[in-house]
């Protein structure tokens, strides 16, 4: 079997495709957290899909449009709105594990 990522491939359109193809990578991504924090186990599966959601919306923040850049210049109070990618992936997965841990302990 191909791996998940590269099941759908070939088949329909990208619209049919691209949600079993996410959800491939999500059941994959899903395996490793398994493998690696077992304590999440019921939870991995929601804990993958969050973080890859998560990550999404993390890029799409650190790339600000040039309307948003010309606003951080304009108003410096804005700035603490300005989001690094790297340190904040660095966080959030951390952040999600100990979400989804104190949700399946209690």
């Amino acid at each position: 079997m191909p791996p998940p990522c590269r099941a759908a491939r070939g088949r329909g359109t990208y619209a049919e495709r691209a949600p079993a193809t996410a959800l491939g990578n999500v059941a994959a991504l899903a395996a490793l957290a398994r493998r690696h924090l077992p304590e999440p186990d019921d939870g991995a599966d929601q804990l993958c899909a969050q973080a890859v959601m998560v990550t999404g919306a993390v890029w799409t923040h650190a790339r600000p449009s040039a309307a948003m850049l010309a606003a951080f210049e304009a108003d410096p109070s804005l700035e603490a709105l300005r989001m690094d990618f790297t340190a904040t992936l660095e966080e959030m997965p951390a952040t999600l594990i100990a979400g989804t841990l104190a949700r399946t302990e209690g």
